[in-house]
């Protein structure tokens, strides 16, 4: 079974309630297509675990990042653990779909990194898991690298 880990802001979000229900309906939407995904705050979050320490989370999710085949990062928020995890999937070849709003100014940084396989421009969670269905049936996973458009 494949592995999908969803990356996406959690701290000084400015609504983390909307923010992690877009991060579990991408992990339901990769579950109903027979995937296997890992969503951080449902083991991790720092409000509903505050007990866990910043070195197990670091632990945590860059073996999960690691162990990945695919990775689904929201860039809407600005968030340093986010860069980080992209930064251990392009380290280790692992093919990344990018998330965020049409009209937000997103880095050129992460959305140029070479194992970016498609970036999706939504206008609200409804398009942005839409278009995700979209590119994750045309996902290969024994072909990773091989470069989708989003809107193709």
């Amino acid at each position: 079974m494949y592995k999908v880990y969803v990356s996406g802001a959690l701290t000084n979000v400015e609504n983390p309630l909307e923010s992690k229900a877009l991060y579990e309906k991408i992990g339901l939407l990769c579950e109903e297509i027979g995937l296997q995904v890992y969503v951080p705050h449902l083991q991790t979050d720092p409000v509903n675990n505050p007990d866990i320490s910043p070195r197990e989370v670091f632990d945590q999710d860059k073996y999960q990042v690691s162990n990945s085949d695919l990775v689904i990062a929201y860039l809407g928020s600005l968030s340093f653990g986010v860069g980080m995890e992209l930064a251990f999937a392009e380290t280790n070849k692992i093919p990344i779909i990018l998330l965020y709003e049409t009209g937000k100014k997103i880095s050129r940084f992460p959305r140029g990194i070479p194992t970016v396989i498609a970036e999706i421009q939504f206008h609200d969670h409804e398009d942005a898991l839409k278009q995700l269905k979209n590119i994750l049936a045309k996902w290969n996973p024994e072909h990773p690298q091989l470069p989708l458009l989003a809107g193709q």
